[in-house]
């Protein structure tokens, strides 16, 4: 029988590789944006009107409201079989759709007091203040759209099809870019295309998971008849429906907090006066690059994984793939935050310093950056430990930690940019990030899913002690490899080469210094390594 530890590292190696060109059409989309917006009014009038529609992406695709769902999904798969699974999906998308459409509505009327919410410190400007409104009016839209987009590719997802959830990202972005081209000062709002392509990716998104479903045979796609469901069989589905309802605000919670403490920068940010919403904005993006691809990468794919293993009981394959998940994400994300910290500035020059985005945004957004990557490795954690709850379908947990972090977060922000402006904001989020990993941790060594710390001279891979060790290692390489960074760095500099060439020979050096050491001294983890993967398909 193949080993269900291929299942999750050939999720995770569609995810992430999918992750990876989503996140580079991000970048490029985010390069037109600042070349024809700047780091600004204009850029901040349609980030904040984005954000609501962007957290709603995050939440439901990359996680929140699939937590709630899949577990359940996949017992039904596993004890009850693929035909109630399936009415049980559709029901669940139909009633979610009228949810969330009527949401739309109810904000769509009190949109004033949103906007308010979002950017009060841009009330006093009349004229911005409409805009964001105007704005944020057609970008809700896209909401109810990504949602739906979300749970069809929980089934994609559990059926081994990562890729095709992984894509839609990719759409989207296409859209903001080429609207892009449509941006000019004779519109009453600069950035009003971007407005309308958002909502039209969303549309181009739901036409391509349907389509994709069709193709595979993933589900069926009968329109939902009520009626239908009599007697027994509705009452099934019904409890079922009642079950996923309870723990789908706090899984929305628990498992976005970290996309709440991003809304929260962001209002925060706004009381800074123009361009701090962006220097975030721009900032975040690049420290979501790790986050995106590996982080959720490996949170979708290991909730899935996870949720499977829940559903047969299977105990040490649940904390296998969970271990797993950890030095994956410790791998990728410490030389990541080592990266980010020694060349900020010069990734935020060569992306981003063009048209009507200058030097001066170029140092206040690598400085926000320096602040993020301080907590990229944390943030990744995070991904790992919350699928451990959630699996199990405890929902709560997560979301009372949530909770905690919340407030932290604002405190700690409030306290910060008091000092450091903007870059307190984001030094608050990452140190909040840091604490929630920790909290994760001891609650996961309580539930006896990692082994608590135990000094011995064979370091058992389910003890805690071996993920510290680990990660010591992992610091200790990517330290060499900033050492050759840093060294072609100053010797490039000497002959004075274009940036875009210096940038990308670094990443080179360092991607190929860090691979072999690691390699050679045998620290990269095995289930990446083809062979191992191979080995376990067999």
């Amino acid at each position: 029988m193949k080993d269900k530890t291929s299942f999750f590292i050939r999720g995770f190696t569609q995810s992430a590789t999918l992750t990876l060109f989503s996140r580079i059409s991000g970048f490029i989309r985010d390069i037109f944006i600042a070349a024809f917006l700047g780091a600004g009014v204009f850029s901040d009038i349609f980030l904040i009107a984005f954000k609501i529609p962007n957290l709603f992406r995050r939440i439901t695709a990359e996680g929140a409201l699939t937590s709630a769902f899949l577990p359940i999904y996949s017992k039904l798969i596993e004890q009850k079989g693929k035909i109630i699974a399936d009415n049980f999906l559709k029901t669940f998308i139909f009633f979610v759709a009228i949810f969330l459409i009527l949401l739309m509505i109810f904000i769509q009327i009190i949109m004033p007091f949103i906007v308010y919410f979002l950017a009060p410190g841009f009330s006093d400007n009349n004229l911005v203040f409409e805009q964001i409104t105007t704005l944020t009016r057609i970008t809700i839209i896209f909401m109810p759209l990504i949602s739906i987009v979300a749970l069809l590719g929980v089934a994609t997802n559990v059926y081994g099809k990562f890729w095709i959830l992984s894509f839609t990202p990719i759409i989207l972005n296409s859209c903001l870019i080429i609207s892009c081209f449509f941006i000019n000062d004779d519109l009453s709002i600069r950035s009003l295309p971007l407005a309308f392509a958002t909502v039209l990716g969303g549309i181009l998104q739901l036409i391509f998971i349907l389509t994709m479903i069709k193709k595979f045979g993933v589900l069926k796609l009968k329109i939902l008849d009520i009626k239908s469901y009599t007697g027994k069989k509705f009452n099934e589905i019904k409890l079922y429906l009642k079950t996923t309802w309870k723990k789908f605000l706090p899984a929305a919670f628990g498992g976005g907090v970290l996309q709440i403490n991003l809304l929260v920068d962001t209002i925060l940010a706004s009381l800074l006066g123009f361009g701090s919403v962006s220097y975030l904005y721009f900032a975040d993006r690049i420290a979501q690059l790790p986050l995106g691809i590996i982080g959720i990468a490996l949170s979708s794919t290991l909730l899935a994984s996870l949720s499977k293993s829940s559903a047969i009981k299977d105990t040490k394959q649940f904390t296998k793939e969970l271990i797993i998940s950890l030095r994956i994400g410790l791998f990728f994300s410490i030389p990541s935050s080592f990266v980010f910290i020694n060349f900020s500035e010069l990734f935020i020059r060569v992306l981003f310093e063009r048209g009507e985005f200058g030097s001066i945004e170029t140092n206040q957004t690598a400085q926000a950056l320096i602040a993020y990557a301080f907590g990229i490795p944390a943030f990744i954690m995070l991904k790992s430990c919350q699928p451990a709850f959630l699996a199990d379908g405890n929902t709560k947990t997560p979301m009372y930690i949530g909770l905690i972090l919340l407030l932290l977060n604002i405190f700690l922000s409030f306290l910060f940019m008091h000092y450091l402006d903007h870059i307190g904001i984001a030094l608050a989020t990452s140190l909040v990030s840091w604490i929630g990993s920790f909290i994760y941790l001891v609650l996961l060594i309580k539930k006896r899913k990692i082994l608590k710390f135990k000094f011995n001279l064979k370091l058992d891979e389910t003890n805690l002690l071996f993920i510290f060790n680990y990660a010591l290692k992992l610091v200790l390489t990517s330290f060499l490899m900033i050492l050759f960074m840093k060294i072609t760095f100053y010797t490039l500099n000497i002959y004075k080469l274009n940036e875009i060439f210096i940038l990308l020979s670094l990443v080179l050096i360092g991607l190929i210094t860090y691979l072999l050491t690691n390699y050679f001294l045998k620290y990269i983890p095995q289930e990446l390594l083809i062979g191992k993967v191979i080995k376990l398909r067999k």
